[in-house]
């Protein structure tokens, strides 16, 4: 049996028709997502897994799934500490810089953007719709 822990909840993602991993993720982390935050609220009370499926197309749903927490815990925690407006945009513009280096391709940026997309983002999905903008107008 799942418990949540001090503010922490089970996210289990489904890799595949039998495969999950599960993340353990602060609740106000996970709360990022308007899907989530929604699911929590109405019907989650932490004890049993909060079980997602990203959209199909997701090659490495594990990898997605990593970037988008990560997004979601840098902008949870900003709040909780007020981090300014500034320092805010040059992180997202690092990690926005950093997934396209990473990966130099524009699919993972997609990918990424699907997810949040499907989970209710906000902040995450304009972000890398400017990322791709960006990229698009610069090479083509």
């Amino acid at each position: 049996m799942y418990q949540m822990v001090a503010n922490i909840i089970t996210l289990r993602l489904c890799k595949g028709t039998k495969d999950f991993e599960d993340f353990e993720v602060e609740k106000m982390v996970a709360m990022e997502s308007e899907v989530i935050k929604n699911c929590i609220q109405d019907t989650h009370h932490g004890m049993e897994p909060l079980k997602l499926c990203l959209p199909s197309g997701h090659t490495e749903p594990v990898k997605v799934l990593e970037k988008v927490l990560e997004d979601c815990e840098y902008h949870a925690h900003a709040k909780s500490n007020s981090i300014s407006e500034e320092d805010v945009k040059i992180w997202d513009t690092d990690f926005a810089k950093n997934i396209m280096a990473a990966n130099r391709i524009l699919g993972s940026v997609c990918h990424i953007l699907k997810a949040a997309d499907f989970l209710h983002i906000a902040g995450l999905c304009n972000l890398l719709s400017k990322t791709i903008a960006n990229f698009i107008k610069d090479n083509f």
